[in-house]
């Protein structure tokens, strides 16, 4: 087991080291850093602070993780990445002893490397953000469930409510739009057996921080009814319009899926009987809780792609063992692969003549569109079929990927120079002294200035201090009849804005 772990932890490097190494911070990356930041500012491990006041979109789990990075490594960007890298690790580890154990060391194998190499992963993980630790623990906690409770152990399934409460920690309630869908299998043919070494270490978990926060630091009610908004209550802004959207939300989360997606009409069969086998049990709760997460987020509104990141590790997971047989099948390539592998072929060699004449392409894809048009020519057996599948994603990574990360600081989405910037100006006017804010301000801008303004990101309040730091708005250019603007800077992503109060509020 040990010589398997550091195979995978490797190849975990391997895989992500180019997004990894981004140096800079990506999306609302910045924004969940500043959190953990006030957070450690003001010695305060109970109560999420932005902008120096509370903030309840999300559990502080992850903020604790950034919290003890920045104390032990300081900000430096790949250390406060390292917890959602290693979860690819940790999660490939597990798929892979579970498969290993209980189907055949192929699909151990297969799992493992499926998980690591995943394009979603190899791309969307190596990130300070939630969504990708959240989406391993929530993976983790389904595959243990799915296993201890069709094979009857008890200790998996007290595992997997472990890693339950912790899920519900990083991210809250919508741990569940992914565990409905086991749940649901899981009664059906086991009856919850075993449920209370599940839900009992689960809501211990959760209780270990809710109990002392409600006790002493909040008042609950108070609390949910602004958390609320982050969940269920973003039903309520569901429009009819998005009905339309619909379909290409389906379709993205098909995508998502991509490699071993493709593997899931080459089924994996087993003997079955009356309760049905203990291994298409494991396999049917954790694709139970892939369908059903989509089923449920179509009806909420905005549906970003990061939501569905635990169904790329569920349904890797339910499919391993139809790739393992592939795998293993000693016939020619099936048509249906045979033609897939053509058209990737085909669609390289046409990139090849075109990145030339698209200078935003960049030159590394033409890296990874080579790899693609030679593909029918080494892509002979299903086996290689499998194995191309694997690499791709990680040539993607060292060309694409690679050159992406090291560009980054010069791209419209760099966040560093303006942050510097902003800073220089503000000390160079006097204007960093006595300064607050109103309304959102870019997390990741704010980090690289250094400062830290005091003020409501809602707009439900306005600053006292004489300066206040705000985003400019074309329907409200001014901040308030008391406030003149004194100063500005434009980015390609948000006008800052500096005003200063010329008269106390009436």
């Amino acid at each position: 087991m040990v010589m398997r772990a550091l195979i995978l932890l490797v190849a975990t490097v391997i895989a992500l080291l180019p997004t990894w190494m981004q140096g800079d911070w990506n999306g609302t990356e910045g924004r969940r850093v500043q959190i953990a930041m006030e957070m450690l500012r003001g010695d305060n491990w109970m109560v999420p602070m932005l902008g120096g006041e509370p903030t309840w979109a999300k559990p502080p789990l992850h903020y604790w993780l950034l919290i003890l990075g920045a104390k032990c490594f300081g900000m430096e960007f790949m250390l406060l990445r390292l917890p959602a890298v290693l979860s690819v690790f940790a999660a490939a580890m597990v798929a892979g002893e579970i498969l290993r154990r209980w189907f055949d060391s192929t699909a151990g194998w297969l799992v493992a490397f499926g998980i690591i190499c995943s394009p979603m992963v190899v791309f969307e993980w190596p990130t300070a953000e939630i969504d990708p630790l959240f989406a391993s623990l929530t993976g983790m906690s389904i595959w243990l469930l799915a296993a201890g409770a069709a094979r009857e152990r008890a200790i998996m399934v007290l595992a997997s409510g472990v890693l339950a409460g912790l899920a519900f920690l990083q991210k809250g309630p919508p741990f569940f739009l992914f565990a409905l869908g086991a749940y649901l299998v899981w009664w059906r043919h086991r009856r919850f057996r075993f449920g209370l070494y599940y839900f009992v270490p689960m809501a211990l978990v959760i209780a270990g921080y809710f109990w002392p926060l409600w006790q002493w630091h909040v008042d609950p009610e108070s609390m949910l009814s602004v958390a609320s908004q982050e969940s269920i209550g973003r039903l309520s802004m569901f429009e009819m319009k998005q009905l339309r959207e619909t379909p290409w939300f389906w379709l993205r989360a098909m995508l998502m899926l991509l490699p071993f997606g493709l593997w899931c009409f080459w089924e994996w069969r087993g003997a079955r009987d009356v309760r049905m086998h203990a291994n298409d049990l494991t396999l049917r709760m954790c694709s139970g809780g892939a369908v059903m997460a989509v089923v449920l987020l179509t009806f909420f509104p905005g549906r970003p792609t990061r939501y569905l990141l635990p169904n790329v590790l569920l349904f890797t997971f339910a499919v391993a063992p139809a790739v393992s047989h592939f795998f293993r099948h000693r016939g020619a390539i099936p048509a249906f692969a045979r033609g897939l592998i053509t058209v990737l072929g085909i669609g390289g060699a046409v990139a090849l003549i075109a990145i030339p004449f698209v200078p935003r392409a960049g030159q590394a894809a033409v890296g990874l569109a080579l790899v693609l048009a030679i593909l029918p020519l080494v892509v002979r057996t299903p086996r290689h079929v499998v194995l191309a599948s694997l690499l791709v994603p990680v040539v993607a990574s060292w060309t694409v990927g690679f050159e992406r990360s090291n560009n980054w600081s010069t791209s419209k989405k760099a966040r560093i120079a303006p942050g510097q910037l902003l800073r220089q100006e503000l000390d160079s006017l006097g204007f960093s002294s006595d300064l607050g804010s109103a309304g959102h301000i870019d997390s990741a801008v704010l980090l690289a200035s250094g400062l830290w303004p005091v003020g409501s990101e809602l707009g439900g309040r306005l600053p006292g201090n004489r300066w206040a730091l705000h985003e400019y708005m074309w329907w409200q250019p001014k901040l308030s009849d008391d406030h003149e603007v004194r100063w500005s800077m434009w980015t390609p992503f948000e006008t800052f804005v500096v005003s200063e109060r010329v008269r106390s509020p009436k």
